[in-house]
């Protein structure tokens, strides 16, 4: 596999310009064609203007705009999937720290050495290709979705196609009353199949839990304002009633012959129970906690994570994974059945790909 097989431009980012000579030279020689910036901020106007521009090499200490800020700013600021590789130097070691929690997966030290600075590249770029892999498979697993239900005969449309409306105009009604988008209901019930195919559930509940986990939350129409749209954190009797949301979506989903429908009450009652006992609203614990509840409760959490809220920023990727697997004082890994939690771990990468092909759409 040749360096220059899938990227075949790279931005290079560093103040001094005889380092920059020297990567510009051996990239060149490997088919690159390669942009220079002197700094941070020159690097961010290159980004605006080149959408292509995926492909990072960054030096952390510059002046005007060091690597760290730079690097901060382009996963801020541009929807698009990057690889970072910073080169750092003595003193830089509490700032590669920082650069990990961002994401960042390869450093280079100074003076840079051509076999180590052509294998981090080599790597970045596979897992570029990897990612743009994944976002086609979750775009091809969705057309054949609407090519099966094409197929099917009347009864099956009339699940595929005027069931789909109602849960999209469902959840559309839970986000008039929450802050929240469309893409994130969407993001949870796609996380959810994926999760239920790692599990090894059939294809029919695959399908139906994608549905079912867009209403996870819809229970949150019967929410006060007061307590719904807070800025900042909710006192204890607030909780109690932001608990409550839970119980009014399974009474609203509750009582159906639809099988999507009683699929989705499970999930809207059950998906903040906890595996070790601690959730709400029944405090289940274990497998008392139906499976499609606990494979919603991951797909929450790691989109929630992963989104920006009134009361928080978004989190990377990275740092969504470390939360849930490893803890932070809020989120303890013991909340989520070990199993669904070792898949998740393991294939992680395709829930990246997930969140990074359906960005929020702010209005």
């Amino acid at each position: 596999m040749s360096l220059a097989e899938f990227e075949h431009r790279i931005l290079v980012v560093d103040d001094e310009p005889v380092i920059r000579k020297l990567l510009t030279r051996v990239l060149e020689r490997a088919n690159f064609e390669v942009v220079q910036a002197v700094d941070g901020l020159d690097g961010i106007e290159h980004l605006q203007k080149d959408a292509g521009l995926r492909l990072v090499i960054s030096d952390l200490r510059m002046p005007n705009c060091g690597g760290l800020d730079f690097v901060r700013r382009a996963i801020g600021e541009f929807r698009r999937d990057f690889e970072f590789i910073l080169l750092t130097g003595d003193g830089d070691k509490s700032d590669a720290i920082d650069a990990l929690r961002l994401g960042v997966r390869e450093f280079l030290d100074k003076p840079v050495d051509r076999a180590d600075l052509e294998a981090a590249v080599q790597k970045a770029q596979e897992r570029l290709l990897e990612r743009d892999r994944e976002h086609e498979r979750v775009r091809k697993l969705e057309l054949e979705n609407v090519s099966k239900a094409k197929t099917l005969d009347d009864i099956t449309r009339k699940l595929g196609g005027a069931e789909q409306e109602m849960i999209d105009r469902l959840s559309l009604i839970s986000q008039y009353r929450d802050i929240e988008t469309a893409e994130h209901c969407v993001r949870v019930g796609l996380y959810s199949q994926l999760l239920a195919d790692m599990a090894g559930l059939d294809t029919q509940t695959q399908r139906s839990i994608r549905l079912a986990g867009i209403l996870h939350d819809i229970g949150k129409v019967g929410v006060p304002d007061s307590v719904l749209l807070k800025e900042g954190p909710l006192t204890d009797a607030e909780f109690e009633v932001m608990q409550r949301h839970t119980e009014i979506g399974f009474s609203m989903l509750n009582a159906s012959d639809n099988p999507v429908l009683d699929q989705a009450a499970q999930i809207a009652r059950y998906h903040h129970e906890k595996w070790e006992g601690t959730g709400y609203c029944n405090g289940l614990s274990g497998a008392d906690i139906p499976m499609v509840a606990r494979i919603v409760s991951i797909a929450d959490v790691y989109d929630a994570l992963r989104s920006s809220r009134r009361y928080k920023p978004p989190f990377s990727h990275r740092e969504a994974v470390d939360i849930i697997t490893k803890g932070d004082g809020r989120t303890t890994p013991d909340m989520f059945d070990p199993k669904l939690m070792s898949l998740f771990l393991e294939h992680n990468q395709r829930f990246e790909s997930i969140f990074d092909s359906m960005p929020d759409q702010m209005v």
